[in-house]
């Protein structure tokens, strides 16, 4: 079984885990794009409590293609994300394990937000030792069976939906301490707290 997803921007930990549930991820890459979703935006924890991380894009008022959506690159948006990224989990077990895979990618300017998206998510896929031909295109899957579950993982909370395969587990958090344990951040936070161990910890979120 494969499943239907929109691209996110480093997908949350719910999204990385249906992998363990269906045989691949199929990549809506034909959509139209939609503002105010996890397309151009994640959570991470900072020291001060979850922070979000946004793309800027370049706004319209008509809905475009996901694939045409252009990154507003006026702002030093790249080096801002990254920055926040090492004051979050510089000092985390494996940062310096997984940093310079993802760092080159917050050097180089992208034009579309589509190909950022996929490039960090191909990365992300390596680090976790699952091989980027998990990730299909929906253009390019003719004759593939899916399930969708686009549209169900969204930031705000009257959007989201029941995921009766998707049990969060706790683990190590750096700032935990400080304000309890957030569930489903970014996949970056589960990886560079815990390392090896996201995998075991991905896989018993989608046990019962």
């Amino acid at each position: 079984m494969n499943i239907l997803l929109e691209l996110h921007y480093l997908p949350c930990i719910q999204y990385i885990s249906k992998l363990f549930v269906c045989e691949n991820i199929v990549v809506d890459d034909v959509e139209l794009f939609e503002k105010q979703s996890y397309r151009n935006r994640c959570t991470i924890a900072g020291a001060n409590g979850p922070i979000d991380l946004i793309v800027p894009v370049h706004s319209s008022r008509r809905r475009l293609p996901v694939k045409d959506i252009e990154i507003d690159n006026h702002t030093n948006w790249q080096h801002q994300h990254w920055q926040s990224i090492k004051s979050a989990y510089g000092k985390t077990a494996f940062f310096e394990h997984y940093a310079y895979k993802l760092e080159p990618l917050y050097t180089t300017e992208y034009n579309l937000l589509f190909d950022f998206n996929f490039d960090l998510l191909k990365i992300i896929f390596k680090i976790l030792k699952m091989g980027p031909d998990k990730i299909k295109l929906l253009s390019e899957s003719t004759g593939v069976d899916y399930i969708s579950f686009k549209n169900k993982v969204h930031p705000k909370e009257k959007f989201r939906v029941p995921d009766d395969d998707f049990h969060p587990v706790m683990y190590h958090q750096a700032f935990a301490d400080r304000y309890g344990f957030v569930t489903n951040l970014s996949i970056i936070d589960l990886v560079f707290n815990e390392g090896p161990e996201a995998i075991r910890i991905l896989r018993d979120s989608c046990e019962a």
